[in-house]
């Protein structure tokens, strides 16, 4: 959906996305990039983040094959890898759309058409998707049985690498390795994620970064490095200002009342655009440099903002999330949440505008 008249705009910095990929590169010391473009880019644009970053990477990865074909009509030509799992409804889309499979089940070998690519997942700990460690052998003799299909690479998931300190990351590591030694003429492995690269430097990587969230510039951990960037920020503007007197309650179920006499702006954005509910009361905006409380409950399509004595003016620019304001992991802590999903809520009501800084 196009938005001619949008109430707010996510600034979406295309060179800061190329920067947090150099800088995650040179912590793993990893000369190759699978870069994760699932949910939208979380919220980034898919289509159009990953035309800027295409020549940077060396794989792509979505979650399904509908977020597969969006890009490749959007005319992406690297390699995209789906996480997702393969059914016989949607074995044809790998071949007419050249996706690669995932494949985490016996059952997969059987399901997918000839000349299919795919990666082999295992679960080493993840407990998600994935073949146990104790099938590497089993698995090896399916992939020989089913030379009609193309092994391209092989895959693990961390379950707690997003903080450092875990002694299970280390464990999930030498399991893989362990894996690994049945599956020697595999081309692309791959395990470690943003999190993995930034706070460990004992492990082997393997050769390749995935990376979804560190990209767009966030740990996915309550770790923050000051060495990313967040790529996105939001902004819309104070649509009416009104004065309070005190003791006057404000939105849904009067959660809130005005302390003193003062005003209070309105801002044209809700739950319906992608602000969690659960940061009533808790979120604070930018506004001319000064931070500002949300109050009363977030509704659908608008938010109210408390401004003591100051009169501001109808218009003004006001930053939700990012630059100076709140970034996402604010967000998150306060909301009770991870920033994956702070960025995925955002909804299609939010226009994404993209700049080079």
């Amino acid at each position: 959906m196009k938005n001619n008249f949008p109430n707010s705009v996510a600034e979406i910095n295309l060179a800061a996305a190329s920067r947090n990929l150099s800088s995650i590169k040179e912590k793993a010391a990893s000369e190759k990039v699978l870069a994760v473009v699932k949910c939208n880019a979380y919220s980034h644009g898919a289509v159009h983040l990953t035309k800027h970053i295409e020549k940077e990477v060396d794989l792509l990865a979505v979650a399904n094959v509908d977020e597969g074909i969006e890009l490749r009509m959007g005319g992406i030509t690297k390699p995209i890898l789906v996480f997702g799992v393969p059914t016989y409804e949607t074995a044809a889309v790998y071949l007419t759309h050249n996706l690669t499979a995932t494949i985490s089940h016996t059952t997969h070998f059987s399901i997918l058409m000839d000349g299919t690519s795919y990666h082999l997942n295992f679960d080493t700990g993840m407990g998600r998707l994935g073949f146990l460690p104790e099938q590497a052998g089993e698995v090896r003799q399916l992939a020989v049985a089913n030379q009609r299909l193309i092994c391209s690479g092989i895959y693990s998931h961390y379950a707690t690498a997003d903080d450092p300190g875990s002694d299970f990351v280390i464990t999930q590591n030498d399991r893989f390795k362990q894996i690994l030694s049945h599956f020697s003429e595999v081309p692309l492995i791959h395990m470690s994620n943003t999190g993995a690269a930034s706070n460990y430097d004992r492990i082997d990587h393997f050769g390749m970064i995935r990376t979804g969230l560190g990209m767009l510039g966030y740990n996915s951990g309550e770790t923050r490095h000051k060495w990313l960037q967040p790529v996105m920020t939001w902004r819309t503007n104070l649509a009416q200002i009104r004065a309070i007197n005190k003791g006057m309650a404000v939105s849904y179920s009067s959660t809130w009342r005005s302390p003193e006499d003062g005003f209070l702006g309105t801002l044209p954005v809700g739950y319906g655009d992608g602000i969690p509910r659960s940061l009533s009361n808790k979120l604070k905006v930018l506004i001319n440099g000064n931070l500002y409380s949300q109050v009363g409950n977030v509704t659908m399509d608008m938010m109210m903002v408390y401004l003591g004595s100051e009169k501001l003016s109808a218009g003004a620019d006001v930053t939700m999330l990012g630059s100076e304001g709140w970034n996402a992991h604010d967000w998150a802590d306060h909301a009770g949440t991870n920033v994956h999903e702070i960025l995925t809520n955002l909804t299609n009501r939010v226009d994404n505008r993209y700049v080079m800084k």
